[in-house]
């Protein structure tokens, strides 16, 4: 059940909204597998993502920390060199992992919406809080946000999602060569742009 306000997921005894607080009445209840809101659907594919901040999206390996240092800790022994050549391929291969699964992630979001709404809504949004370090650009009707070396593709899906696939600029795929900096980059890029985005409409 969804709230007929601002679309809140609710349980089935629910009398008023978590959300927003509105009453619920028998009545006013949508049953459906979306929900209106401001003549737009809201989508409510169970896999969709819902971002609470702008946060970097949590890394995947952060416990080869632990395990180079327990490497390093038994190269006297004779088997760390071993050991840190395991974590190294272990971590590599995690990352490059994560690295294209950030690119399937579907985000929550409404429908229809067009390019147009997406950049003016924002373009406003990202200038506002980074100034002349983004850019963006449209490529037929893709808007496409520039940052920090990247570019971060806004690909809307038929179930009323959207996905961000990132990729690299000229400059970053010529000067880019430290992997661990551009897992970093990408996971703080994407949750950037997919949070702004949703705040811009109204999906919380």
């Amino acid at each position: 059940m969804f709230c007929p306000k601002c679309g809140a997921q609710l349980n089935d005894d629910a009398k008023f909204c978590p959300s927003c607080g509105k009453a619920i009445a028998e009545s006013s209840i949508v049953e459906d597998t979306k929900v209106l809101r401001d003549n737009k659907t809201l989508s409510t594919n169970p896999d969709a993502i819902i971002l609470k901040s702008s946060a970097p999206i949590p890394s995947k390996t952060a416990w080869t920390r632990w395990a180079y240092i327990i490497s390093l800790l038994l190269t006297p022994v004779g088997v760390g060199v071993i050991c840190l050549i395991l974590v190294f391929i272990i971590d590599h291969f995690k990352m490059n992992f994560h690295r294209d699964k950030i690119r399937r992630m579907k985000f929550q979001f409404v429908s229809p919406v067009s390019s147009d709404e997406i950049y003016n809504k924002l373009q406003p949004a990202l200038m506002h809080k980074l100034g002349n370090k983004v850019e963006f650009d449209r490529e037929g009707d893709k808007i496409s946000v520039h940052y920090n070396s990247l570019i971060y593709d806004i690909n809307l899906q038929e179930d009323g999602t959207f996905c961000i696939w990132w990729r690299k600029s000229l400059s970053g795929a010529i000067f880019s060569w430290n992997e661990w900096k551009l897992y970093k980059k990408i996971r703080t890029g994407t949750a950037l742009v997919a949070y702004e985005l949703q705040q811009q409409f109204g999906v919380v």
